[in-house]
């Protein structure tokens, strides 16, 4: 299903228990493990094959957003900046990491929401920004701006009600609201990519230009159901402050990543940053679990004056 794209894995396959075993069987504990074996093996060869056909065949399978100024996209939702980065990402998370026993996870260490880390360095928001991460919404989006404005109000809320975050829509510049408004931290547009994903984000690091929540008009029409445009932007606001997707750690055993990452919680198979079909436990509606809303006191700092204890986090934020 097209409508859900944006949060399919770009380089991992992955195979729903329903393709292996018969309508009219019951899926036994039995099938269900022998599905899950049989998924995790094919992943493990398509990851396999990408990294000996070599990084130009690897290109030719990452989508890359085709107006100007567009970006790839790995992982489902994670913008790459440019061919060189991408070269980059090929080299340190598929070629390197496949030289590992299992991606280079030891499976039985004490792992412990996920951050941003590349080369174990955290990627946060300083003490000032983060308390001023303004945004514009494109008033392109025509007659699903007011549409856009609330989901991204809901969805901005989820995150300053669970630490010491706030997101400001600085509406003044909405008629002007582009990758070059540089009065704001981000922009939010619409883009038409085809239902190659829902929408897409990006992390601290990234300069401005870089710095956008894109969102397809797929997302704009969903049908009625658990997946809402609010619950795929908590899930695209979580990246904007540097959270990873939860399925990269070695727990979920599927939709591997990269290892540029350091844990905030114990593993969340319901996170809000977890995909449901890399072996999640949460559904499409996407909402901030309890661990989310820790792990997120634990990088930026609890709301101000709630109570919260900072030895529940793995690291200091």
């Amino acid at each position: 299903m097209k409508t859900l794209n944006f949060l399919l894995v770009t380089y991992l396959t992955v195979i729903p228990i329903a393709s292996v075993t018969s309508a009219a069987i019951k899926p036994t504990d039995e099938l269900i493990e022998q599905a899950k074996v049989i998924s995790d093996i094919n992943d493990v060869k398509l990851s396999h094959k990408v990294v000996r056909n070599g990084f130009e065949e690897f290109k030719k399978t990452v989508y890359k957003e085709p107006f100007s100024g567009g970006v790839y996209i790995v992982n489902g939702d994670t913008p790459i900046a440019n061919e060189s980065d991408l070269r980059e990402f090929y080299e340190r998370e598929l070629a390197a990491s496949w030289k590992s026993v299992l991606f280079g996870f030891n499976i039985n260490e004490n792992t412990w929401l996920i951050v941003d880390a590349p080369q174990g360095n955290i990627s946060k928001w300083d003490n000032v920004t983060k308390r001023n991460l303004t945004y514009c919404i494109s008033t392109s989006f025509g007659e699903k701006y007011d549409t856009v404005v609330a989901a991204m109000h809901d969805a901005a809320k989820a995150w300053s009600d669970a630490s010491d975050v706030r997101f400001i829509h600085s509406s003044w510049l909405d008629p002007l609201c582009n990758e070059n408004t540089t009065d704001v931290i981000f922009d939010v547009r619409p883009v038409d990519v085809n239902g190659q994903y829902l929408a897409r984000a990006f992390f601290p690091r990234y300069e401005r230009l870089q710095r956008n929540v894109l969102i397809d008009k797929s997302a704009l029409n969903l049908s009625p159901g658990k997946l809402t445009l609010t619950g795929i932007l908590r899930h695209e606001l979580g990246h904007t402050l540097s959270f990873r997707h939860e399925q990269t750690r070695p727990e979920a055993g599927k939709c591997f990543e990269d290892k540029d990452w350091k844990p905030l919680t114990s593993y969340d198979g319901f996170s809000v940053m977890h995909y449901p079909q890399c072996n999640g436990l949460g559904d499409w509606s996407l909402n901030l679990t309890e661990k989310d809303k820790i792990g997120s006191a634990c990088l930026y700092g609890p709301v101000p004056n709630a109570v919260f204890d900072p030895t529940v986090c793995s690291i200091k934020g």
